[in-house]
């Protein structure tokens, strides 16, 4: 109903600036929700590494339509819209790692102390799962790149969907582990997984797919104006200039994320499922360091007619600069395949930080640095994840070329 409101807010009263913030705000979580719960539901005859990388590429469709919009601004009005280009992004893979972590191992050790639950304060993920950490760790890696050139063209563009076609690649050879995923449903997810005619239960899917779509293809123009309104109205005299570009890093991933902080959350805590909630976020860090931007200069160039680099300004540069860091760090505390509470805090406390008090971000990025390569260093006689992948593409990956080859 939320989401009917607002189309009809936007379509009916679009001069009313608080009416269609309110209104697009409560719209994107439910068209997000509705998204998310088709997403989960498909998930149940393909891979779990795979299942949940279309998940993750599903739940972020709202921020895919966000950064679109922007950059599709940019196109036509560069001088206001191209600073903003890499808010989006960066403040929603930031939230992944630095809140959404947290969140699932706070919530795991909360509810193992509840039930009385022994055993390590800690998450473990199996081999094969090395996959996504691989190319979270490579893909962030490629920041550094962006980072010396000091700007983002569709060069960069190519490659990053390079990397995320050979990533979903890999993810679809794994075997599935369909019992995995009928443990983890839960809801409205589980009454769609429920239905027993496959084409009743598809045409369900598609339903709620479609018009979670067509909600973003109505209101997200708006939705993002309204930001843009509400930013200078409110924040521009805190902020100055960058009140756009704080408000559309925050506000969007937020509302956009709700849905899959919550999926993520209930998984956390039956604690047993925890594994699978940090996979989930893993896999929609990989596929926002490399689809949302590579989104950017190809809409950019699309709405403006020509090719165009998209230059980063010194604070554009620390703002990638940190995304880098901290991805990276949480990239290196998970080559042992072990995801901790200490980890946890760190990432924690470095992104409130980092949020709340912007001039710290080129600070806080070199701190995360500095940790990383501490995190080398500690566990470096304790590093698996590369022999780990290793072992996944030769008895998983491959398989079954080898087999046709005998």
């Amino acid at each position: 109903m939320w989401t009917v409101a607002a189309i009809l807010v936007v379509l009916l009263f679009p001069g009313q600036t608080y009416a269609v913030a309110l209104s697009t705000f409560g719209a994107v979580v439910a068209a997000s929700l509705l998204i998310a719960w088709a997403a989960e539901a498909s998930e149940f005859s393909i891979s779990r590494g795979f299942a949940l990388a279309i998940v993750a590429i599903v739940q972020t469709i709202p921020e895919y339509f966000v950064e679109g919009t922007i950059a599709w601004k940019a196109g036509t009005d560069p001088v206001q819209w191209l600073p903003n280009v890499i808010a989006n992004f960066t403040g929603a893979n930031r939230l992944l790692t630095g809140f959404g972590w947290p969140l699932i191992l706070f919530t795991m050790v909360v509810q193992k102390r509840r039930k009385g639950l022994s055993g390590p304060n800690s998450i473990s993920l199996r081999k094969e799962q090395s996959i996504e950490q691989i190319f979270m760790l490579g893909s962030s890696l490629y920041y550094v790149w962006i980072l010396i050139q000091g700007n983002l063209t569709i060069i960069d563009s190519i490659v990053l969907i390079g990397i995320f076609v050979l990533y979903m690649w890999m993810l679809a050879r794994l075997p599935r582990g369909k019992d995995e995923a009928e443990e983890a449903a839960e809801g409205p997810v589980k009454s769609l997984a429920e239905i027993k005619s496959k084409n009743r239960r598809i045409a369900a899917i598609l339903s709620l797919f479609l018009f979670g779509a067509l909600t973003f293809v109505l209101i997200t123009d708006s939705f993002v104006v309204s930001i843009q309104h509400i930013a200078q109205m409110f924040l521009e005299g805190l902020l100055g200039t960058g009140a756009v570009f704080f408000t559309i890093q925050w506000i969007a991933p937020v509302l956009s994320e709700f849905p899959e902080k919550v999926t993520a959350f209930n998984w956390a805590r039956r604690v047993k499922l925890a594994p699978v909630a940090l996979l989930n976020f893993i896999s929609s860090s990989v596929n926002e360091l490399t689809m949302l931007v590579a989104l950017i200069p190809i809409v950019l160039a699309i709405s403006s007619g020509v090719l165009r680099t998209i230059p980063l300004d010194h604070q554009q540069w620390i703002e990638v600069f940190l995304t880098m860091s901290q991805s990276l760090y949480a990239s290196a505390v998970l080559l042992d395949l072990r995801y901790d509470a200490q980890n946890a805090v760190v990432l924690f406390a470095l992104w409130i930080v980092s949020t709340a008090i912007i001039e710290t971000r080129l600070l806080i990025g070199i701190v995360f640095l500095v940790l990383s390569l501490y995190e080398i260093l500690r566990e470096r006689h304790s590093v698996i994840v590369f022999r780990a992948f290793r072992q996944t593409l030769s008895e998983s990956v491959f398989r079954r070329e080898s087999r046709s080859a005998e």
